[in-house]
């Protein structure tokens, strides 16, 4: 397991793990690695350095899995067309701002499916390689980003042609933001990010990318609303809550064009 013992000690990290797992199989080794202050990407990249079996599996310390989400994702590699297989990441839905962000954000809704089949892109919360695939292929961040790095190893994986697949039996749920600041930041980081990933030229560019993206959102929850409990009467909210974060993603947009050294050391999720 890696963590960074910047924020957390090891003891902490060891207490709480073992208090989830009630016992380790005989052959399994579990062991405690410090990022050092690494970045999310940099840790995941020591996890492979540090892994030592057939496969390498990635799963963020915010999500929590569903029964049988284990078995789906090395289950998967039963077929040996499979090398990178991810799951089912979808946005918790306990108050009206998750279910808002559950149909307006990045994140799927959850797929109540068993269904493996090939995919062209994952998140790095959860998905499993081959270890010989993870070692041949690490997680490059573009520079002046904070997250998005699995999209370019997505379009490495596919250009290869490599199988990179989905398995919709791993389910995980996600916490929404965690506060108004928090539901800021990632929409600042997020606009900035995709302006360096897409490298638009031009204003109108940028400025046609967050409109799009709006509307997408409010056409998902006005149309699948129901999907994630949320009552008629508060779709104009769910609909407000989505304007206010994709106008965030146009301010980081820009932010990052005004001031690209700002954004880049303050942008940060």
């Amino acid at each position: 397991m890696i963590f960074d013992d910047h924020r957390i000690s090891a003891t902490g990290v060891r207490e709480f793990v073992t208090s989830c797992v009630s016992a380790i199989p005989d052959r399994s080794e579990l062991r405690f690695v410090a990022g050092s202050g690494r970045s999310y990407y940099e840790q995941k990249n020591l996890g492979v350095a540090e892994a030592r079996g057939r496969f390498v599996l990635f799963l963020d310390s915010d999500v929590i899995p569903e029964p049988g989400w284990l078995q789906g994702l090395l289950g998967s590699f039963a077929d040996p067309a499979v090398e990178v297989v991810c799951g089912n990441c979808y946005l918790d839905t306990g108050d009206l701002v998750s279910k808002s962000l559950a149909l307006a954000w990045f994140f799927p809704l959850r797929d109540t499916r068993r269904v493996l089949g090939r995919q062209s892109s994952f998140f790095a919360n959860n998905v499993a390689f081959r270890r010989d695939i993870a070692v041949r292929y690490p997680f490059v961040l573009l520079e002046g980003t904070s997250r998005g790095a699995c999209r370019l190893l997505a379009r490495r994986l596919t250009a290869d042609g490599r199988g990179l697949f989905v398995n919709t039996a791993a389910r995980v749920s996600h916490p929404a933001p965690n506060g108004m600041r928090h539901l800021l930041l990632r929409g600042l980081a997020q606009g900035r990010d995709n302006l360096l990933f897409d490298r638009a030229t031009g204003g109108g560019a940028s400025v046609g990318r967050a409109l799009r993206m709006q509307a997408r959102a409010w056409k998902r929850i006005v149309r699948y609303r129901r999907r994630v409990a949320l009552g008629a009467l508060e779709v104009p909210a769910a609909l407000a809550i989505a304007s206010f974060y994709y106008a965030c993603y146009a301010a980081g947009d820009a932010a990052a064009r005004v001031a690209p050294g700002w954004a880049r050391r303050h942008l940060r999720v």
